[in-house]
């Protein structure tokens, strides 16, 4: 078993896109305005929802939550230095976190206070 999609709330969608498909790079795979943007990765699915309009019943069963949440994405070893300066050059704030000989993490917020991750699988021990 693998986790197939990872939930994050936004109070800007806007915002929100603008940063996960520009300063993340991120390929945007569906939206619908006021309501989610959905991101397709490698072998998975990253759902940023609107938490007031997520929580509205419709075709699929409401998703209710708040911004405040963690997702950690993967990206190669080799990758991090280069990462820290993309983001950075963004004006964020980095934290950089070594896991030993295991690899090293990218912590930082995006504009809805989400705590997000950069980090090698390798910090877990896979791949």
């Amino acid at each position: 078993m693998r986790a197939l999609e990872t939930c994050l709330y936004v109070d800007d969608l806007g915002r929100a896109e603008t940063f996960y498909s520009e300063v993340l790079g991120l390929p945007l795979y569906g939206k619908v305005a006021g309501r989610h943007l959905f991101y397709r990765l490698s072998g998975s699915m990253l759902l940023i929802f609107h938490p007031e309009a997520s929580a509205q019943p419709g075709d699929v069963p409401p998703h209710a939550g708040k911004p405040g949440g963690h997702a950690c994405l993967a990206i190669p070893r080799e990758e991090t230095d280069a990462w820290q300066t993309r983001l950075e050059g963004h004006g964020l704030t980095v934290t950089r976190y070594a896991w030993g000989t295991r690899g090293e993490s990218l912590y930082f917020h995006d504009p809805a206070g989400n705590v997000l991750e950069l980090a090698p699988a390798s910090i877990w021990g896979l791949g």
